[in-house]
């Protein structure tokens, strides 16, 4: 453990040239990825066990948990000078805290639970899978917090998914794609103020499946191809999601209807 790098962040990195960081999928990516796996059935399976009072309340927490380590991250690279607009709350993973806010404290959940399944969870699953803090070592603060604030949004939607809180529907595939789209305009036209990528609508981040559209669309077309190819892309995305969930759901009433029958034998 290198102390010296813990709090380092990706601008300085980048000046001192240093070659800190770690590969997709080397035995530390992979640890990272099993644990956040095993804690989501976990924390899934003690979350559909308990009171509908009780889930009100975990809920919460996460909610104002994931929002505190936002304030904390922000607050430490305020400390280490780092540069703020860089790390501003506008990917689509930093949007979920919002979304869980919303989900946790608000009335009417319907739209906060279609963006978790459609956009915060699966994001959340591609963000650690091809992450794009690779350039940090493990043991540093913004390597650490990326995996924990990336598997708490993935723990949130599992845990509601499993407990039947939410139900993908084909309504709320349009609806995630109309709220992302309304929030990717005034973005977009930030990242052109401030220089910046959020929601990679400048250009794809490097390992991710997004470099493809670039190569293909943007590399052709220039900035407009690579736009529409991932408006494209996102909407097809979601389709193949729909499909999942539908698949799944239409798996577990075979199997309550089974059970069922097995119910009615036996008596």
């Amino acid at each position: 453990m290198d102390l010296n790098y813990f709090f380092i962040y990706a601008l300085r990195i980048e000046e001192q040239g240093l070659d800190i960081g770690f590969k997709l999928y080397c035995p530390g990516h992979l640890i990272w990825l099993g644990a956040i796996a095993a804690a989501a059935v976990l924390i899934s399976r003690y979350y559909i066990r308990q009171s509908k009072e009780k889930r009100t309340w975990i809920k919460k927490i996460f909610a104002v948990a994931i929002l505190c380590s936002e304030i904390l991250k922000d607050i430490i690279i305020v400390i280490i000078n780092a540069p703020l607009k860089s790390y501003l709350p506008l990917h689509l993973c930093s949007l979920a805290i919002f979304g869980m806010l919303y989900d946790a404290f608000g009335k009417n959940r319907r739209i906060s639970g279609q963006m978790m399944a459609y956009a915060f969870m699966p994001g959340a699953i591609s963000a650690l899978l091809f992450c794009n803090w690779t350039v940090y070592p493990f043991f540093n603060f913004m390597c650490i917090h990326s995996f924990v604030f990336h598997g708490w949004i993935l723990i949130y939607g599992v845990m509601l998914y499993a407990a039947g809180e939410i139900r993908a529907d084909y309504r709320g595939l349009w609806q995630t794609a109309g709220v992302l789209t309304a929030c990717a305009v005034p973005i977009y036209i930030l990242d052109q103020l401030i220089n910046e990528n959020y929601l990679f609508l400048n250009e794809a981040p490097e390992g991710s499946p997004l470099v493809f559209l670039w190569n293909v669309f943007g590399t052709g077309f220039g900035e407009a191809g690579y736009l529409i190819s991932l408006g494209v892309m996102v909407v097809a995305v979601f389709h193949l999601l729909y499909l999942a969930f539908s698949l799944i759901n239409r798996i577990k009433e075979n199997k309550k209807k089974e059970e069922s029958t097995v119910e009615i034998q036996k008596a």
